[in-house]
C-alpha cells in the first residue's frame, strides 16, 4: 500500500519516503470506481516512473497512477496519512521507545539519545525527511 502523509507532502513506497510536488490547479486525474471525477493533487518523480496522485471529488479516495515515459503501468489504492495519525504510522517502521524519544523531543522534553539515534537512523534510511517529522509532532 501506498502511504501519503499530506501535511509534510511526502509519499511512502515500498517503504521509501518521496517528495511529491502539489498541483494548484483543478485538473482531470481520472474516474473513480464510484463514478467521481479524479482531480490530480500531487506528482512524484521517481527514476524512470511518474506517479500521479489524485482524489476524488465524490468519495474522497485517493489513487496512484503510475506512469513511464510512454504509457500507463498501473493504479494503486492510497491511503491518506493525517497529522493525527502520523504516530500510528510510525508503528510500521519504529518501537514503542523509539516513537516515544521522536515525540519527547518534539516536544522538548527529556528523551533517551539512543533511542532518537536508532529512530533517526530508521527514518533516514527510508529518506524520510527527519526534521520535517518532527517539526510535525509539536
Amino acid at each position: 500500500m501506498i502511504h501519503l502523509i499530506e501535511p509534510i507532502k511526502i509519499a511512502v513506497i515500498d517503504n521509501v519516503a518521496y517528495n511529491i510536488s502539489e498541483v494548484n490547479e483543478k485538473l482531470f486525474g481520472g474516474f473513480c470506481e464510484c463514478g467521481g471525477k479524479m482531480l490530480q493533487k500531487f506528482w512524484l518523480n521517481m527514476e524512470e516512473l511518474r506517479v500521479l496522485f489524485s482524489e476524488c471529488e465524490k468519495c474522497w479516495k485517493n489513487h496512484a497512477y503510475f506512469f513511464n515515459s510512454t504509457k500507463f503501468l498501473r493504479k494503486e489504492e492510497v491511503r491518506l496519512i493525517e497529522k493525527g495519525e502520523i504516530l500510528d504510522f510510525l508503528k510500521n517502521y519504529l518501537t514503542d521507545l523509539e516513537i516515544e524519544a521522536l515525540v519527547n523531543k518534539a516536544q522538548n522534553k527529556l528523551y533517551k539519545p539512543q533511542d532518537l539515534a536508532r529512530a533517526k537512523k530508521k527514518l533516514l534510511d527510508m529518506n524520510f525527511p527527519f526534521e520535517d517529522l518532527v517539526s510535525l509532532l509539536k
